[in-house]
């Protein structure tokens, strides 16, 4: 490059004055044809994904847009690049211009009791003029347009508020009566045993609302969190009062096969808690009564009835526990209730004690 500025400056310092003169104006025109040239160019102009091209020397790409009879809206979107600011030289090397024409879309958007007015460039999705808006779509609501959908001019969009109200209601479940056939009073008669208590239940409601209008409650759970228990009542109807069963046969009352019989012995009752142990381990339970194991060993089966078959029939029974009153002969048994209350019925009463099977270690 340097070589070649030499030479210019050579060929220049021998040239005349008239010829310095005429290869100056040769020059300008050469400049001048070349920057008329670099302003030649290809205009892509894209209206909505529409592509026109043209190509033009115009510099002002509004002057672009009349020519080729492209109107504007005020509210279009209008991108242009590729022009320059308008210089001398601003459009020198700048051969490719675009302008790029984003068309409006009126859309009206009906929300919370609201008419909302929206200019959108088309392209835009529903979610985008949403956005736009300031609105948020909540879980439950309602679009009657997808929102992925492309709005169009004239659109109406309008959004549905759904919400969901959750109540919950705790009420008393009444408890009710239970009666029991019993042995340990006279026919017909009932005593109550125990009372019980309320129980608890938990009601859920849905309610749904809808832009603001309440509709019905819908029960959507019920739950009992605590059970009612009920009161317990005994009938006199002769019934037997332990649920044990060992086969042997009864007639009139009395087993018709048994080992030997103690008769016209002392019998009390006595009650303790849910899970409570015997002597020999086993959890207390009506049926398992507390004897002398020197004279009934544990595990022996028993039947036992009112001395006389009078009435009273606690039935099938198992040597399973003992007690002071029993080890010092005061008493001879002492049957287990499973309420306190039937423990006082019993109160003291003589019974006959048939001997049903003694465990074979024992005999």
């Amino acid at each position: 490059m340097q070589k070649i500025l030499s030479k210019a400056e050579v060929i220049i310092g021998r040239l005349k004055p008239r010829h310095l003169l005429a290869a100056f104006f040769i020059l300008l025109l050469a400049f001048v044809m070349l920057w008329s040239a670099s302003r030649i160019k290809k205009v892509t102009v894209d209206i909505d994904g529409e592509i026109i091209t043209k190509t033009t020397a115009l510099a002002d790409p509004y002057r672009v847009l009349e020519e080729l009879e492209v109107e504007i809206e005020p509210e279009d979107i209008v991108t242009i690049t590729g022009f320059g600011d308008g210089g001398f030289f601003g459009e020198l090397g700048q051969n490719h211009a675009e302008i790029r024409i984003q068309r409006a879309v009126n859309i009206e958007i009906v929300a919370d009791k609201l008419t909302y007015h929206v200019t959108a460039a088309e392209g835009d999705t529903v979610s985008d003029v949403l956005e736009i808006s300031g609105l948020e779509v909540r879980e439950h609501d309602f679009l009657n347009i997808d929102e992925s959908k492309k709005v169009e001019e004239g659109d109406d969009i309008k959004l549905t508020r759904v919400d969901y109200i959750i109540t919950t209601e705790e009420e008393s479940v009444p408890r009710e009566k239970t009666y029991r056939g019993t042995s340990l009073i006279s026919g017909g008669k009932t005593v109550l045993l125990s009372y019980g208590k309320n129980g608890t239940r938990l009601k859920t409601y849905e309610q749904k609302v809808v832009d603001g209008v309440y509709g019905e409650r819908v029960l959507v759970s019920d739950e009992i969190t605590k059970k009612a228990t009920n009161d317990l009542y005994v009938v006199g109807d002769g019934s037997v009062i332990s649920p044990l069963d060992y086969g042997f046969e009864i007639v009139n009352g009395v087993p018709t096969t048994y080992e030997k019989v103690h008769t016209n012995v002392r019998a009390t009752g006595y009650y303790a808690p849910y899970g409570a142990g015997t002597a020999t381990g086993r959890l207390a339970q009506v049926g398992y009564v507390a004897v002398d194991p020197k004279i009934v060993p544990y595990g022996t089966k028993m039947w036992i009835v009112a001395h006389g078959n009078t009435g009273f029939v606690y039935g099938y029974a198992l040597a399973a526990d003992t007690g002071g009153a029993m080890l010092s002969g005061k008493n001879f048994v002492d049957l287990y209730y499973e309420t306190y209350y039937e423990c006082v019925l019993n109160g003291l009463r003589y019974v006959d004690v048939y001997i049903l099977e003694t465990p074979k270690d024992k005999k």
